[in-house]
């Protein structure tokens, strides 16, 4: 029950600071230019966390589309 808890803060976490990164790129017009190698830098500056590039990029798109973007521009790893 408490690892069950633990993993739904860290995602719920991990989608904030996704979504931080693109509602800042989105108010200077340009989604597009955030890379999951951000994700992974915040993570780690905000929270400590360490993650992978891969894990980042299925946060980035998931926080893209929730948020009405496309994810076309990003890597194709997210398709495997």
């Amino acid at each position: 029950m408490f690892a069950k808890s633990r993993a739904q803060k860290r995602h719920t976490r991990l989608m904030d600071v996704a979504g931080t990164l693109i509602n800042e790129a989105a108010i200077c017009g340009d989604t597009k230019k955030v890379a999951p190698a951000h994700v992974v830098a915040l993570a780690f500056g905000q929270l400590q966390l360490r993650i992978e590039e891969s894990e980042a990029a299925e946060y980035l798109a998931a926080a893209l589309v929730m948020r009405g973007h496309s994810i076309d521009h990003l890597p194709a790893v997210l398709a495997a």
